[in-house]
């Protein structure tokens, strides 16, 4: 299956996932076939990009870190508990805490999981997904790390509520399209001390190391972070973790503002942050466990001949197997094979094909 923007949509093409609204309705089954209505339909409810089948990616699987059903579950408890916090200052600790705690339970059951495949999210939902897949990247992270049960539960609980706060900031702030004047911007920020004064009146239910990560994600290594300009080892490991989940994942996600970053150029750009956002040690396993070219992806090689990355190595992200669909003048190969850039170092991944260049040259 193929990601695709709402913008670049076709009659014709096929739903390959199932399609959700914000407060989780079915709207359309994987298998449906395209109709100009249903597009339409689709940009107006504000999703942004979608699944479609792709023949050239037909029996390539693309794996998930934690299933479907988990993960919508978990955006659908984070929403309802963001809800009532407005209604009542609180929040169900005891649902967060299962949410998080099935999604540490299936990462213990597959240990190597990496980032492939990111998710579908609508405008007005992107903070709950946003926070269960801060959750993930973070859980995966700390597994990498050693943790045990314990502590990943901790870490989970902590990054599933990394922006409780933001449930206590106006909505007009919070939703804006554009960038944040300077006063908007003092009011964002002081999501990260709401959110851990809340946690804190709920100790009783919260560990105050997961507290602690709502009050740190936006402290950086050179004290130029908020809310209080902390240090490298004045940061909670908890807090560095979900600082680098919180970045990546905004990058990679549509928002109305701005498209969605490649997950090639998010690696490249939390590697530039390294030493003075983000603490190197921590960085390098985050990024062990995030697949630079995800499977699926349509790359050009440094020959000229286009593939698609059919598999990739955990801690040797840059260099996947791919499977060879063109010749470098772009012709369809009628021998597709595959080839792994482990074994052929002369070779290298010179380029990742847009949207626009996969529509372009008929590779869907």
């Amino acid at each position: 299956m193929q990601k695709i923007s709402a913008v670049n949509l076709q009659p014709g093409m096929v739903v390959a996932r199932n399609i959700y609204s914000g407060d989780g309705l079915l709207l359309l089954n994987s298998g449906m076939e395209l109709t100009e209505i249903f597009i339409d339909r689709l940009k107006k409810l504000g999703i942004s990009s979608i699944y479609i089948e792709n023949p050239f990616l037909r029996n390539i699987e693309i794996p998930e870190a934690v299933r479907e059903e988990t993960r919508l579950r978990a955006v659908g408890l984070v929403q309802k508990s963001f809800a009532e916090l407005k209604m009542s200052s609180r929040l169900n600790i005891q649902q967060l805490q299962q949410a998080a705690n099935d999604i540490v339970a299936e990462l213990l059951n597959s240990r190597q999981a990496m980032i492939h495949l990111s998710d579908i999210r609508t405008h007005d939902t992107y903070t709950f997904s946003h926070s269960v897949n801060v959750c993930i990247l973070s859980t995966i992270t700390g597994l990498q790390l050693g943790y045990n049960t314990d502590k990943l539960k901790d870490l989970a609980l902590g990054s599933l509520l990394h922006d409780a706060g933001k449930a206590l900031v106006p909505l007009e702030i919070l939703n804006k399209p554009g960038r944040l004047t300077d006063e908007e911007m003092a009011v964002m920020k002081t999501h990260t001390e709401m959110g851990f004064d809340m946690l804190r009146d709920q100790l009783a239910q919260v560990p105050l190391l997961a507290a602690h990560v709502a009050f740190q994600h936006h402290e950086k290594l050179d004290g130029s972070g908020y809310p209080r300009g902390l240090i490298d080892n004045e940061i909670h490991e908890y807090a560095k973790i979900a600082a680098i989940a919180d970045v990546y994942d905004a990058l990679t996600a549509d928002r109305p503002y701005r498209k969605r970053m490649p997950a090639h150029q998010a690696y490249e750009l939390v590697v530039a942050l390294a030493n003075s956002h983000f603490d190197t040690t921590i960085l390098s396993t985050f990024l062990s466990n995030v697949a630079v070219y995800p499977i699926g992806s349509f790359i050009a090689l440094n020959t000229g001949e286009i593939g698609i990355v059919t598999n990739v190595i955990p801690k040797l992200p840059t260099r996947p197997t791919i499977k060879v669909i063109t010749d470098s003048a772009g012709k369809i190969l009628a021998n597709q094979h595959e080839i792994n850039l482990i074994e052929h170092l002369t070779l290298f991944v010179s380029s990742v094909l847009s949207e626009r260049d996969i529509l372009d040259l008929k590779l869907i």
